[in-house]
Order: C-alpha cells, then structure tokens, then sequence
C-alpha cells in the first residue's frame, strides 16, 4: 500500500473510533471514510484490532509532542515548573486527548494492548520527559530530588489533580490554568525545593 494510501486510512479510522469508539466503528465505515476499498484498508491493516492499535499510538505520539518540546523558561525551577504544568493543564483539557482517552478506556475491556500502548506512550513517556527535567534542576541545586521518577509522577498528579477527572466525565468546571499551575508547583517545591528555589 502507498504511504499515501496507509495515510488515509489512519486518518478515517482516528475520525471514525473518536467519533463511534472502538467496537462501534465498523471496517466499512472507516473504509469509507479513508475514500479507501476494504481490500486496500486490508492490506495494510489484518484486522481492526491492529488498526485501532496504530491509530492510538500515532495519537499519543502527536499529543506527547507537546510535553517534548523544550521549555521557554530557563531562569530558576518555579518558572520552569509552572510552564510544565500548565502544558500538563492545557494536554488534560485538550478536546482530542480526551476523546482519546474515553475510547481507550472503552476498547480495553476486549483489546487489553490498548492500555498497554496508552501508558508506554502517553504516562510512562511524560515521567520520563518530566524525570529528565528535575534530574537538571537537582544536579544545579535548584530542586533537592533524591527519587526523580517518583518526583515525576508527583509532579503530574500535581499538575492534572482536580483537571482530569471533570474533563474525561465532561463536567463544565471552569479552571484557571495559571493559577492551578501555581499552586501546583507551589506544593511540589514544598517537597522538594533547593536552595535555589524561589
């Protein structure tokens, strides 16, 4: 198949599971979304299973470039830590992660591979963007962090506490990003702030 071809297909297939979840997409649904024959998405794709498996991963590569990219803040840890955390805000309450996270929770009760696939591309994966982060400001003394990885987690759950849950259950909470961020950050440098630390 084309890459063109593979392309399209992905692409249908993403509007029609964050649209119809995983079991009530159908093969010819898609395929008629992607403008492709059954015989084409086929080729590339065996089954829907694999299909829906390759479409969540490209969708939690593409949302994870967001944490990935560097940070615009290098003064001292609080600016730092503030501008992660509000990128952790802005992620939770992006309307296509949210989509995709339903469906993934909806598709692992009969496609187990699916969490597997979210947590190593979307979780696990900003740990260790995050850990890398504050393994820098503690070898600078601006952060006391003996465990990053633990610290990791803390800093997320921190950052997306409060946010997350409304979001995914489509309650109207308003949140203020910068003012959660803060307070946030204001809690994770209780623990684990250095000298340095403002």
């Amino acid at each position: 198949m084309r890459e063109s071809k593979v392309a399209d297909v992905l692409k249908g297939a993403r509007e029609v599971f964050l649209k119809c979840g995983f079991e009530g997409a159908s093969v010819d649904a898609i395929a008629e979304e992607a403008k492709v024959s059954k015989a084409t998405l086929y080729a590339h794709f065996p089954s829907k299973d694999k299909l829906f498996l390759s479409v969540l991963q490209s969708e939690c590569d593409s949302l994870s470039e967001e944490i990935c990219r560097p940070l615009t803040s290098q003064n001292d840890a609080r600016s730092m830590l503030e501008e992660l955390s509000r990128r952790m805000i802005g992620l939770v309450m992006d309307d296509d992660y949210m989509r995709l996270l339903r469906v993934c929770i909806g598709a692992v009760s009969v496609l187990p591979e699916a969490g597997e696939i979210y947590m190593n591309a979307g979780p696990r994966r900003a740990i260790r963007i995050v850990a890398q982060i504050l393994r820098n400001l503690h070898e600078t003394k601006s952060l006391d962090v003996k465990n990053v990885q633990n610290a990791s987690a803390q800093f997320i759950h921190l950052s997306v506490s409060g946010v997350i849950m409304p979001q995914l259950l489509a309650v109207d909470q308003p949140i203020d990003v910068s003012e959660h961020s803060r307070r946030a950050v204001d809690a994770f440098l209780g623990a684990y702030g250095g000298r340095d630390a403002s």
